[in-house]
């Protein structure tokens, strides 16, 4: 959301209210500091071992009195967090216009990724102006019924941010990138955190690092900054903490982990905003997943659907390693998830096309954004 944020900001005639709800903040916080933003409303909603229906109800509570206070005539979400999806429910109640930002993304799977899935399902299903990253999303809101004349295919906001970040300047000295032997060895990036991997499964992830590892100690060390779940982090120190050719890191900021994966040989990742911005560099990607909402990069053989099977992502990576001409056949930069523009052809479009984007009862005619930001890795 950070692009969107900065194109309202130069819009003249859009004012844009931010609120940051607070679902994971600590990840969250050095990207509003790292893109300059400054949320109008931080609300804090998060507490020790919170279940998503408690979540849920007090996210509605709180969000609510921030659309009521601010009386946008439009509100913008992204992505598929819980964040998202009752943002867009609260403004469905208060009978607010709602626009989907990285609408249309499906694994055709509820359960996996949950409950992403049914977040982003939801949203679509209130939402009025759907923001489409490719025409696969394009195809599947239509095949959902929604209006042709409210879908736009403007690439992801994702990548916009990408190009930003990658103009700025940045030293690994003193970060917890320090001491990674860049230049050195074949850096490996290994990002794991999906609820449906907890347990057996990111064990079995684990197993498979652990072997790579041993196997390429002396050509190869791996980064893996390590979620703040418990169920994560308890289960990555206990099995990958202390070997010497892998570095457990604290979450990294957005310029760290840009930083690495341009870098790295290849990365393991279930994140999905992650296999977006490693097509765009022309890193090769072995996704820890059984479906994936990002089919754009399988298709045109940029990652790899390895599931969590020990079976299946030791062999896919020890070909990275070892074949080079397969690795060349992935590792090209392809413009799969737009050009770094999303961001200005939303503010544009919202601008422009005003037969659908009525201004509410005595307001000033103006786009008053009321934007909720959720981390997306």
């Amino acid at each position: 959301m950070a692009p969107v944020l900065r194109a309202l900001a130069e819009e003249p005639h859009a004012i844009g209210v931010s609120c940051c709800t607070g679902q994971h903040d600590e990840l969250l916080t050095p990207v509003l500091s790292l893109f300059g933003i400054h949320p109008d409303y931080q609300l804090k909603v998060m507490s020790a071992n919170q279940q998503l229906s408690a979540l849920t109800c007090v996210l509605l509570t709180q969000l609510e009195k921030v659309l009521i206070r601010e009386k946008p005539d439009r509100v913008l979400v992204q992505g598929d967090t819980t964040t998202a999806m009752v943002a867009s429910l609260a403004a469905c109640y208060l009978k607010i216009p709602v626009s989907h930002i990285e609408a249309g993304l499906r694994s055709h799977n509820p359960l996996e990724p949950f409950p992403e899935e049914i977040n982003r399902r939801l949203v679509d299903d209130i939402a009025d102006t759907f923001f489409a990253p490719t025409p696969v999303e394009l195809n599947d809101l239509l095949r959902e019924g929604k209006d042709p004349e409210r879908i736009f295919v403007t690439g992801n906001t994702s990548i916009d941010a990408l190009r930003l970040v990658l103009e700025m300047p940045f030293r690994v000295q003193d970060t917890a990138l320090e001491g990674v032997p860049f230049g050195v060895k074949r850096i490996l990036l290994a990002t794991v955190h999906r609820r449906e991997n907890h347990g057996l499964p990111l064990r079995k992830i684990c197993m498979a690092i652990r072997l790579i590892a041993h196997r390429y100690r002396h050509e190869a060390h791996i980064v893996i900054p390590v979620h703040p779940n418990p169920n994560v982090r308890k289960c990555v120190h206990s099995m990958l903490g202390g070997i010497s050719n892998i570095t457990l890191t604290p979450p990294l900021g957005y310029q760290e982990l840009i930083t690495v994966a341009k870098a790295c040989h290849f990365a393991f990742t279930d994140s999905g905003g992650l296999q977006e911005e490693l097509t765009w560099l022309g890193k090769p990607a072995l996704v820890l997943r059984n479906v994936t909402d990002r089919r754009e990069a399988i298709d045109a053989g940029a990652a790899t659907l390895v599931g969590a099977e020990l079976e299946s992502i030791v062999p896919a990576a020890i070909q990275l390693m070892e074949d080079a001409a397969l690795y060349q056949g992935m590792a090209q930069p392809r413009q799969l998830f737009g050009d770094g523009t999303a961001a200005k052809q939303i503010v544009d479009i919202l601008q422009h096309n005003g037969p659908w984007l009525p201004a509410t009862e005595g307001s000033t005619g103006v786009v008053t954004t009321a934007a909720t930001l959720p981390f997306a890795a």
